[in-house]
């Protein structure tokens, strides 16, 4: 849009001007937010991947116990015969406007009835498994979440930088210049009213 070189003109610029720049800066403090948000998840991965791999180890010490014991088929058929006995109930939250997707409740029956004869190892490793269960859902959820913020915050970056180095610095000089050329009117005005005064005058 080109701003007329006018009174109005002038105050319309100054309008976007004072737009843009708290624009700027309330989308600088969503991105610092964003950022913060973003390593504090994070953490929370980096804690939940480290508490996983120790029962994933456990488990599948357990398992392959098992099938050394009762054999890989047998394995088999008693894992297609088991129900999950689990449930996820999804929701949303907002993060400075960012709808991201929330876990609100995991429930887990850890109790299951095999067949007569199995292994201790073979209940060992279910129950591991599916203790782990709600921190894997949870490791999903967090990972989701921060796939969305950094998008987020590379569009609010974008956005952040096109205001401070292009919509800013053009505004600031289309308002430089209106008002540049108002005066360049008012002086020539002036210069043309003291001509007519001295002509009148005589």
């Amino acid at each position: 849009m080109i701003i007329k070189p006018t009174r109005m003109g002038l105050l319309l610029a100054r309008r976007k001007l004072k737009i843009a720049v708290k624009g700027h800066s309330l989308l600088k403090q969503k991105r610092d937010v964003l950022v913060l948000e973003f390593f504090k998840i994070l953490r929370e991965i980096k804690k939940l991947r480290g508490e996983i791999s120790n029962g994933l180890v456990d488990a599948q010490k357990s398992l392959y116990n098992a099938q050394a014991i009762e054999g890989e088929v047998n394995i088999e058929r008693t894992a297609f015969g088991l129900s999950s006995g689990a449930s996820v109930e999804l929701g949303f939250r907002s993060i400075m406007g960012l709808e991201v997707p929330l876990i609100k409740e995991i429930k887990t029956d850890n109790q299951w009835y095999g067949y007569f004869g199995q292994t201790v190892e073979l209940d060992n490793a279910t129950k591991q498994y599916r203790d782990i269960f709600p921190s894997l859902v949870r490791l999903m959820e967090k990972q989701l979440v921060l796939k969305h913020m950094a998008e987020e915050i590379k569009k609010t970056k974008r956005r952040v930088n096109s205001l401070e180095y292009l919509t800013i610095p053009r505004l600031e000089r289309t308002q430089k210049n209106i008002a540049f050329k108002l005066e360049e009117i008012e002086r020539d005005n002036f210069s043309r009213l003291k001509k007519i005064k001295k002509m009148t005058a005589k």
